[in-house]
């Protein structure tokens, strides 16, 4: 039984380790390695075959055979029992996220929900100004990290009407939604639509569906997140590639201009995707006439002006 133990043993954990460093090595993090390792640290059906034959043909002995057989087949049987061992310990280790956070009440101030790299934005541009402002966000790591820095936010769920209750959003000049997740945001959007219906909204979007889906529950002032960024770039593009900066500016609000106005005709059938479709082939084909005429009238502004002058 010791040998046959020392044998089990031995296998399992040669392969585990090995397996744990490979696994580390192909960049893995340290529990999943450690997972790769358990899950096939097991002898495999092969060795049986393996055995049989070497039996057969006299390279060992039938003893030793059927005691390498029955160390592969209880390898096997350990497999189950090292997982339930790994999910107790990984269990036993996880720190349970605290109770949130009861915000302090509030006078017109804002209230900012979410505060990753949006919201904080808005929340060092409102202190800047003195206004008053209670962040929450229910990412503790996000919460602790940001609390290091002095700054104002509070472990909570902006979707949890008693949590909005103790932030006083009812003396709130305005909410500031800034959540990343889609599903988040319009759950919370609802929620204090319903409840504090006169609350001003300022919602952050990630794209033209999730603007939609806000205008559904009646928020009107929204923003898409890369959308002004991605104009301001473009700006600097055309710059960069040698056009005037008039014709710059008449380009990126022409764009500007009609990608707002397709948006809000997208919105009356905007789970028709055959609808959105052909909307955007015709929107597509009337941006490029705008541009040709931007063009024309931009050819026309310099030709009258070097006529001006000469």
């Amino acid at each position: 039984p010791l040998l046959l133990l020392a044998i089990v043993v031995g296998l399992v954990a040669v392969k585990a380790i090995l397996l744990y460093l490979l696994g580390r090595w192909w960049g893995l993090q340290r529990d999943a390695a450690v997972r790769l390792g358990l899950v096939i640290s097991q002898g495999g059906e092969f060795a049986f075959v393996l055995f049989a034959a070497g039996a057969v043909a006299g390279a060992i002995g039938s003893d030793l055979s059927a005691l390498l057989t029955l160390a592969v087949t209880l390898s096997m049987a350990a497999t189950p029992l090292l997982l339930l061992i790994d999910d107790r310990m990984r269990q036993a280790r996880k720190v349970e996220a605290p109770q949130y956070e009861t915000p302090p009440g509030g006078d017109g101030h804002v209230i900012i929900a979410g505060f990753g790299r949006f919201g904080q934005i808005a929340a060092r541009i409102l202190r800047a100004r003195r206004i008053p402002f209670t962040a929450l966000d229910s990412n503790i790591a996000q919460v602790d990290f940001v609390k290091r820095f002095g700054a104002q936010i509070y472990y909570g769920d902006a979707g949890r009407l008693d949590i909005l209750r103790a932030a006083q959003t009812d003396k709130a000049r305005a909410f500031v939604l800034a959540i990343d997740d889609m599903e988040n945001s319009l759950r919370v959007a609802e929620i204090v639509r319903q409840h504090f219906p006169d609350l001003p909204i300022y919602a952050r979007a990630r794209d033209r569906t999730h603007v939609h889906k806000l205008m559904d529950l009646g928020v009107t002032v929204i923003e898409r997140e890369t959308f002004l960024s991605a104009l301001e770039l473009s700006r600097r593009l055309l710059r960069g590639l040698g056009l005037s900066p008039n014709e710059v500016k008449r380009l990126t609000y022409t764009f500007k201009r009609q990608d707002e106005k397709r948006l809000y005709e997208d919105y009356k059938y905007y789970t028709d995707t055959e609808k959105v479709r052909a909307n955007a082939l015709n929107a597509a084909s009337e941006l490029e006439q705008l541009f040709d005429k931007d063009i024309q009238e931009i050819d026309e502004e310099i030709a009258r002006d070097a006529a001006r002058d000469g």
